[in-house]
């Protein structure tokens, strides 16, 4: 235990000095002011949506959740991709263990500092654009919205841990960091927009109902005939459930239904608003799978990292 918090320590401090962890702190920060301005406008526009969905809402551009969803990936990766390799190449990994510190120690230590960092990172974000919206709005969060941002926020600490440990996974599995770091880009890519594009193609081809033109002749007769409006549905569905494969749209998708309480995932036409209670309920598979996601790429990486052979630099 001592070593664990002997070596988080350590890692914390240098992640909290390092230059990618401040750009990237600075980056966020400085997107989630302008993006407070844009929801607080939003909110304005759109009252009866209350103060939560400065989060999601848009005047131009992106929602914070969609920037989240972005760039998410990039935090968590950015911080774990060589935090292995590039000490197993430096002897730094090797002089570690020649101190009276278990391997299990080191690996535990690291990513708790990295989640603490993460964690810091993602609290200070959502607290600063809370306090610009409110003071822009002139009223803040209702009790039971205040509920649903902290459940927000824990949830966001979560899907940024979840990327940590994939990219700890990756820096233990490969010996350069190049090689782990081209590895995370293309989890990056494929996770955020490759597979929006492979869902769309696979549901086209299950379901190949053709959009109609204007050699079919009445457009809106064929478009709102039932034969039509299932085949979508059906093309949507499988779409969704393919995506469902990626923590990405796991995450937008829980933050649309905790934010917005709109099952419906729309804001001009809502089915029916979502208690808190119903919000939970239907985000927990979510939550759920993200949770069995980061436990398998930490066990993963623990269990590698124990069996690793480091030698000491010559």
């Amino acid at each position: 235990m001592a070593g664990m918090i002997t070596v988080c320590s350590k890692e914390l401090t240098d992640h909290l000095g390092s230059k990618r962890y401040i750009i990237l702190f600075a980056l966020i920060l400085s997107l989630s002011i302008l993006l407070a301005h844009q929801g607080a406008e939003y909110v304005r526009h759109h009252p009866r949506l209350g103060f939560m969905a400065a989060f999601t809402g848009a005047q131009s551009g992106f929602s914070f959740t969609a920037i989240m969803v972005i760039f998410g990936p990039i935090i968590g990766l950015s911080l774990s991709f060589d935090s292995i390799n590039r000490e197993r190449a430096s002897g730094t990994l090797s002089v570690i263990l020649s101190q009276p510190i278990h391997r299990d120690s080191v690996i535990n230590g690291k990513f708790l500092a990295g989640t603490i960092a993460l964690s810091l990172l993602s609290t200070t974000t959502i607290g600063i654009m809370c306090g610009v919206t409110i003071y822009i709005l002139g009223f803040g969060p209702t009790a039971e919205e205040s509920i649903r941002i902290v459940i927000y926020t824990l949830f966001t600490i979560l899907y940024l841990a979840f990327w940590h440990a994939l990219g700890l996974l990756y820096s233990t599995v490969t010996k350069k960091t190049s090689t782990s770091m081209l590895i995370s880009v293309t989890t990056w890519l494929f996770f955020s927009i490759i597979i929006a594009i492979v869902a769309a193609l696979i549901a086209f081809l299950l379901v190949p109902a053709r959009i109609p033109t204007v050699a079919d002749g009445n457009i809106t007769q064929v478009i709102q005939s039932e034969e039509f409006k299932e085949a979508m549905r059906r093309r949507v569905q499988i779409q969704m459930n393919i995506q469902k494969l990626s923590p990405a749209y796991l995450y937008s998708e829980a933050c649309n239904l905790i934010l917005t309480s709109n099952p419906s995932g729309g804001f001009e036409r809502p089915v029916r608003s979502l208690t808190l209670a119903e919000s939970l309920l239907a985000i927990w598979p979510n939550i759920t799978a993200i949770i069995a996601a980061l436990i398998f790429c930490f066990v993963a990486s623990y269990i590698l990292f124990l069996r690793l052979e480091i030698r000491p630099e010559r």
